[in-house]
């Protein structure tokens, strides 16, 4: 299904910041539920993105060679 690692590293990441995200709301237990979600959220998809366009700079890079 999925051929290139850039969309199997999307998949993944997006997967991973579903799973923190609702992990982090469940045990806010202070009443910040909506800050801890934004937070996790916000990491999450930096880091996705990070990850992803780091592979997809990669690929680029050696297709290019």
């Amino acid at each position: 299904m999925l051929k290139s690692l850039v969309r199997k590293n999307l998949a993944i990441g997006l997967v991973i910041t579903a799973v923190i995200t609702t992990l982090s709301v469940v045990m806010a237990d202070d009443g910040s539920k909506m800050e801890e979600f934004r937070m996790s959220l916000m990491v999450g998809f930096l880091v996705t993105g990070a990850v992803t366009g780091g592979t997809w700079l990669l690929q680029r890079k050696r297709s290019a060679s």
